[in-house]
């Protein structure tokens, strides 16, 4: 189950992401995004949480694609 969920918080991450930059959001209104992205995935917890190791590429790939995001509303 964490894995979807995770997976869940990933895709939530980018549409926010998405629309963020979409309305014209500034670095700290992504940033917050960012931010509560990550709360969710420290959040996830089960019978079976992700390892750490998961939670680490996770937090990797959102760190990606918010530098992405700030480029594109830098250009």
């Amino acid at each position: 189950m964490s894995n979807i969920e995770l997976t869940q918080i990933v895709l939530d991450f980018e549409s926010a992401l998405l629309n963020g930059v979409r309305s014209g959001a500034d670095e700290v209104g992504l940033t917050k995004i960012r931010d509560e992205a990550f709360d969710r995935v420290l959040a996830v917890e089960g019978p079976s949480p992700p390892p750490l190791e998961t939670i680490f590429d996770v937090a990797g790939e959102m760190g990606r694609k918010l530098s992405m995001a700030l480029k594109a509303i830098k250009s």
